[in-house]
C-alpha cells in the first residue's frame, strides 16, 4: 500500500496498516545474509564511567600500587644479574679503591722524601662505625692510614726547582717548625673532599664490609705517631700478660676485658661480703687475693683501658675525634678555614697495611670486642624478655579466694 497525494491532501493510513506495510517491505526487501550490520549496544553512562569514591577509591589505589610493584618485580626476575657480572663489578670497585690508595701512597712518599722533617707532620687516622649495630671490624676505633700534613707552598717550591734541575735559592724567611703546622684542623677540613681516599683506606684494612656502611655513619679520629705508638705498645703488653689478667678476672668472677666500671662494681660487692670481720667463713688470704686481682685489672701498669682511647697512658695520649676539633692555624700563622686549606697545606694519606702487625692486631681485637658486645646484648635482651614474661604471668595469676 502506498500513500498518494490527491490534490495536495494526504491520504491517511491507520497506524495498524502502516506497521503491517512496514513489516511486509522488510520481508520482501531483506538484506542478503552476511551484509546486515548490527549496531553495538550503547553502554549506559554509569557502566562506561564508574564512579569510585571513599573506601573503594583507596582500595583501587592500593591494588594499582600492588600491581605496579608486582610488574617491577617480575621485570627484575626476567633480567637477573649473573654471578659473573656481580663478581666483575666487585673486582672493578676493589681495583678502583686500590688505585686510589696507591696514588695516595706515592704522593705521601714524595712529600716525606723531598721535604725537610720540620716542614711536615705525620698523624694516624682511625675510623669507627658510629651506629647502634656497628660492623664488628669497626665497633671500636680501627687505625687505617698515616696522614702527612705539609706546608704546601714550601712543597710546591721544592718540586718546581727540582723539576728544572736548579738548587733551591736561599732566601731570608722564618723557618717553619713542625709544631706550627696544625695538622688536625687541616685534616678535619680536608677530609670531606677526600671521601674516596678515606673509604679506600678503610676498605683495605677492614675488608669489603666497609662498602655497605654509609659514609655519614663513619666517625674519624686523629693522633700523632708518638701517641699511636703508646697505644700499640700498651696493647702488646696486655696480650703478653693475658694469662695473669685471666687469673685475676677469674678471682673476681669477671672477664679480663670487661668494662672497668663493671669490674669495680663486682669488686666492691666482694670486698663487702668477703671481709673477715663481716664474714666468719672468709679468710684474710681470700680477701687479699681479691684486692690484688682488682689492683692488677684496674691498673695493668697504665694499660687498663678496654677501648682504643683507653689504651696506654691517657694523660700522654693525644687522640682526638674530628667532630671535637676546633679551627686552628696554618703553618704561616693565619686562621685556618675550610676554603683555604687547599692552598695552604697539603694533606695526603698512606695505608697502614704496610705494617702487617697493626692490621692483624687491631682487626682481631675489634672482632673479639664486637662478638662479646653482641653476646652481652643478646643475654640482656633474653633476661629482659624473661622478666616481662614473669610479670605477665604474675598479673595473669588469679587472686586467692578467702576461705
Amino acid at each position: 500500500a502506498t500513500c498518494r497525494h490527491i490534490q495536495g491532501a494526504p491520504l491517511t493510513v491507520s497506524s495498524r496498516a502502516m506497521f503491517a506495510s512496514s513489516a511486509l517491505v522488510a520481508t520482501q526487501w531483506a538484506s542478503p545474509a552476511g551484509l546486515t550490520r548490527a549496531r553495538p549496544a550503547r553502554a549506559s553512562r554509569a557502566t562506561a564511567q564508574p564512579v569510585i569514591a571513599g573506601k573503594a577509591k583507596k582500595a583501587a589505589k592500593a591494588a594499582n600500587k600492588k600491581a605496579a610493584k608486582a610488574d617491577k618485580k617480575a621485570a627484575a626476575k626476567q633480567a637477573p644479574v649473573s654471578k659473573q657480572a656481580k663478581d666483575a663489578a666487585r673486582k672493578k670497585a676493589a681495583a678502583a679503591m686500590r688505585d686510589v690508595v696507591s696514588r695516595q701512597g706515592k704522593a705521601y712518599d714524595r712529600i716525606v722524601k723531598e721535604m725537610d722533617r720540620e716542614e711536615f707532620r705525620e698523624y694516624i687516622l682511625s675510623v669507627r662505625h658510629n651506629s647502634p649495630e656497628p660492623v664488628q671490624q669497626l665497633c671500636d676505633w680501627l687505625p687505617i692510614a698515616e696522614v702527612v700534613v705539609a706546608d704546601k707552598q714550601a712543597y710546591e717550591a721544592k718540586k718546581f726547582f727540582r723539576s728544572v734541575g736548579s738548587d733551591i735559592p736561599e732566601i731570608e724567611q722564618q723557618a717553619v717548625g713542625a709544631d706550627q703546622i696544625e695538622g688536625v684542623p687541616a685534616i678535619k677540613a680536608k677530609l670531606p673532599a677526600m671521601r674516596e681516599e678515606a673509604v679506600g683506606m678503610a676498605y683495605l684494612m677492614a675488608g669489603s664490609v666497609v662498602k655497605d656502611v654509609p659514609f655519614e655513619e663513619l666517625e674519624f679520629g686523629v693522633e700523632d705517631w708518638g701517641s699511636f705508638e703508646m697505644a700499640v705498645d700498651a696493647y702488646e703488653v696486655q696480650q703478653s700478660t693475658s694469662k695473669r689478667f685471666a687469673a685475676a678476672a677469674a678471682t673476681l668472677g669477671v672477664a679480663a676485658d670487661d668494662d672497668p666500671a663493671d669490674v669495680k662494681r663486682v669488686y666492691r660487692k666482694l670486698i663487702a661480703t668477703e671481709h673477715p670481720d663481716r664474714n666468719p667463713d672468709s679468710s684474710q688470704e681470700k680477701f687479699n687475693a681479691i684486692k690484688e686481682a682488682y689492683e692488677l685489672l684496674s691498673d695493668r701498669g697504665g694499660q687498663s683501658g678496654t677501648t682504643f682511647e683507653g689504651l696506654g697512658d691517657k694523660a700522654k695520649r693525644d687522640f682526638r675525634k674530628l667532630s671535637d676539633v676546633h679551627a686552628g692555624v696554618t703553618s704561616k700563622g693565619g686562621a685556618l678555614v675550610e676554603t683555604d686549606v687547599g692552598s695552604k697545606v697539603e694533606v695526603v694519606m698512606r695505608s697502614l697495611t704496610i705494617y702487617d702487625r697493626i692490621k692483624t692486631m687491631f682487626i682481631a681485637r675489634n672482632v673479639s670486642l664486637g662478638a662479646r658486645k653482641a653476646e652481652k646484648t643478646k643475654a640482656s635482651g633474653k633476661a629482659a624478655a624473661e622478666g616481662e614474661t614473669a610479670v605477665e604471668e604474675e598479673v595473669a595469676a588469679p587472686e586467692p579466694v578467702a576461705a
